[in-house]
């Protein structure tokens, strides 16, 4: 099961992704055979590196195991590899640089004190508390005993968080406190024993987290004085050597947010014209989210638009991709640790399904006790029934569509899997998706105002996009501030203020480049005209697509040779 939240941020929580190849040409140097082997060897020595409990010194032992691999990896050589494995060996190169670049500079485990709440194997029986099998039951009762031995190295290792990523870590605690206490004996699990050992390690758990809740309220907090930023430098080499973009470093992207944003808002107030009088933009937003339902709706609303999008891609959108019958999907609550990061929801997958299917679920966040009555009234007008709409197809369409084709590829590798780099492309795919099919005539089912609305909504979440881009490099340029960052998501986009906050306070707490949706967009549409130009009267966008999505997570640069290649 995965949060594609958390597997998109895998390099610096512990998580990964990539894949391999078959033959090659002969060489005087190499034998090929040898070599692509030796390539799938060290992407197997890649695996077996892990951090379990965090500690400098298990930090420091697989930092010397990155280089050793790296070392290695460049006694291969790359010339005398076929396509496939170039491109193994190309990921492989790449995600040993951004891994070696994290341990030595960026260090994250030093600033990130949420990442040391190591609960989320138990969070995650939440999301289908009834169908858990004995194997995720045990790996949740491992996790929640190793806990105090985490909660320890995160003490040792802790230096000077930025204040909101500090004061982040204390409101995800008392999400773990809470659900370890009051929700995880929900969870069926027959083996009476089991179920006594997984409550038990529960009980203590809660304690390890009071413990940890208190020293970073007590010692941490006090001293989380960096800035919400990251080193622009750090930004642009992952971008160039992770998601291998050379064309866009930090000063072309910000450019391109820049004019995005004033054709974006050029777009939202003409169409601002055509649902209201007033043609005012603030008004129409304050419209749109009056009619959100209550809390009891969302749910059933999110699953009718999962079924209306299931309908019509049978039927007018069946040209546009190919969806096994192997991938199940659906709409379920958000488990506890992701709600904070997920505030609008998000993507799950999981493999748990008999018969070698798989699949995932577009979950909700709900309104929890500890908000306000008015945080609650706030919270809720983010599930409009045309946001939702539209994040409906983005998380089960792109992110659960996507990463589930890859894994039903029988010849998958997992260097363009789950041990990757990661290059973004999910999140890439799952926002092309937005426009592509308002394009494709989605939109013209609805009745004509909630047509408008939806592309409103639609809209507004390109806006969201444009946003991260602007604020993540200017507050790395130190050109504007947290407080400013927020106030951009609540002026430019309508988005509420807690909402807003979140999203920053979220964003700011990775060192990632911002871009994935629009920039990843712009790739796609230029592959896809490639493609167009080189299959000619062969083409069809089906084709394009099942292609595409079938490639795993990588880089489109390594896509590109692998379509073309070249």
């Amino acid at each position: 099961m995965k949060n594609i939240f958390r597997f998109l941020l895998f390099v610096f929580a512990g998580g990964g992704l990539l894949v391999g190849g078959a033959l090659g040409f002969p060489s005087a140097m190499e034998n090929p055979q040898k070599g692509a082997g030796r390539v799938a060897d060290l992407v197997h020595e890649l695996m077996m590196v892990s951090t379990p409990t965090r500690s400098q010194a298990e930090y420091q032992k697989a930092l010397e195991s990155y280089r050793r691999i790296q070392k290695t990896l460049s006694g291969v050589h790359r010339e005398d590899l076929d396509l496939e494995n170039q491109v193994d060996y190309d990921l492989l190169d790449a995600g040993l640089k951004i891994r070696i670049r994290e341990l030595e500079k960026i260090r994250t485990y030093e600033v990130n004190p949420e990442s040391y709440l190591a609960v989320n194997a138990a969070s995650d029986l939440l999301l289908r508390p009834e169908s858990n099998p004995e194997s995720a039951i045990r790996a949740a009762i491992r996790e929640l005993k190793n806990l105090p031995v985490i909660l320890a190295s995160g003490k040792k290792n802790l230096k000077n968080p930025a204040r909101i990523w500090t004061e982040n870590a204390l409101y995800q605690a008392g999400y773990a406190k809470k659900f370890l206490s009051d929700e995880l004996g929900q969870v069926t699990v027959d083996n009476a024993a089991l179920k006594k050992e997984l409550m038990d390690a529960a009980a203590k758990a809660v304690k390890d987290v009071e413990d940890y809740e208190a020293w970073m309220k007590a010692d941490l907090l006090p001293r989380s004085t960096r800035t919400p930023t990251w080193d622009p430098q750090d930004l642009e080499y992952i971008q160039k050597i992770g998601n291998q973009l050379d064309d866009y470093p930090l000063a072309v992207m910000l450019k391109i947010g820049l004019e995005e944003e004033m054709k974006c808002t050029d777009e939202m107030t003409a169409l601002a014209k055509k649902i209201h009088h007033s043609g005012d933009l603030k008004k129409v937003w304050d419209l749109m989210k009056d009619d959100a339902p209550p809390w009891e709706g969302v749910v059933p609303l999110a699953r009718n638009y999962v079924d209306l999008m299931t309908n019509w891609l049978k039927g007018p959108g069946s040209h546009l991709m190919t969806i096994s019958d192997r991938i199940e999907y659906g709409v379920a609550i958000c488990p506890p640790m992701s709600r904070r990061p997920l505030s609008f929801g998000g993507a799950y997958t999981d493999s748990r399904f008999p018969g070698g299917r798989v699949g995932g679920y577009y979950v909700m966040t709900p309104l929890e006790d500890r908000l306000t009555p008015e945080e609650k009234a706030s919270r809720i007008k983010g599930y409009n029934p045309y946001q939702v709409n539209v994040t409906s197809y983005h998380e089960w369409l792109g992110h659960i569509i996507q990463l589930n084709t890859f894994t039903l590829r029988p010849d998958k590798r997992p260097i363009r899997g789950d041990l990757g780099e990661g290059s973004g492309f999910s999140q890439s795919w799952s926002f092309y998706l937005e426009k592509l099919m308002e394009d494709e005539g989605f939109f013209k089912t609805l009745p004509y105002m909630d047509e408008l609305k939806t592309r409103m909504g639609r809209l507004q979440m390109r806006m969201w996009r444009i946003q991260r881009i602007i604020t993540k490099i200017k507050m790395a340029k130190g050109e504007m501030t947290f407080e400013e960052a927020v106030d951009a998501y609540v002026n430019k986009i309508g988005m509420e203020y807690g909402n807003s906050y979140i999203e920053v306070q979220r964003d700011s707490g990775y060192c990632r480049p911002p871009g994935s949706e629009i920039i990843g967009e712009m790739e796609i549409l230029k592959l896809r005209d490639d493609y167009k130009r080189y299959m000619g009267e062969h083409y069809s966008i089906k084709k394009f697509h099942d292609t595409l999505i079938s490639l795993g997570e990588i880089p489109f640069k390594q896509m590109r040779r692998l379509i073309f290649g070249e």
